[in-house]
């Protein structure tokens, strides 16, 4: 038992037991604390942070990263701006790897995840006092998952 690999269904039994527990148990306020931490993490774990840092370091022009970031496919649509908002639509799909390969039940408190991680991506993107708000959302019923990110010019 010890040292072998974890089976992928346990994995999957067990985050979808723990999400569970949080939807019974938890508060808005909390859950939402809670979920975000996991999607910071996922930011990180698939080099999301990472990849804005390099891209920084050929430019600082938020169209350019944001077109780079498009280009190279980060999330489940594409981002645009207007002004001081950027805002992106997946329509009928969710931007969790979780929830699109099957792992783990969709569900609404993942949105809180997916909102972590766009708090650490455009954290680093913007380094500026910023908004992420989730406009729609499929798992509440919607056609789309519409974000915006409302930040200081």
């Amino acid at each position: 038992m010890k040292g072998e690999p974890i089976p992928v269904n346990l994995l999957s039994k067990w985050i979808n037991s723990l999400v569970e527990g949080v939807d019974e148990s938890v508060g808005g306020n909390e859950k939402k604390k809670i979920l975000e931490k996991c999607g910071n993490a996922c930011s990180r774990y698939h080099g999301h942070v990472e990849r804005i840092q390099t891209i920084k370091k050929k430019t600082k022009n938020l169209d350019e990263i944001l077109e780079i970031v498009n280009r190279e496919e980060m999330w489940c649509g594409k981002w645009k701006r207007e002004g001081n908002i950027i805002y992106s639509k997946c329509n009928k799909i969710c931007g969790c790897p979780l929830i699109v390969s099957g792992m783990i039940k969709p569900s609404p408190t993942h949105c809180y995840c997916s909102h972590g991680y766009m708090k650490s991506v455009f954290g680093e993107i913007l380094e500026k006092p910023f908004e992420v708000k989730l406009e729609k959302s499929i798992w509440k019923g919607d056609e789309v998952c519409h974000y915006t990110v409302k930040f200081e010019n």
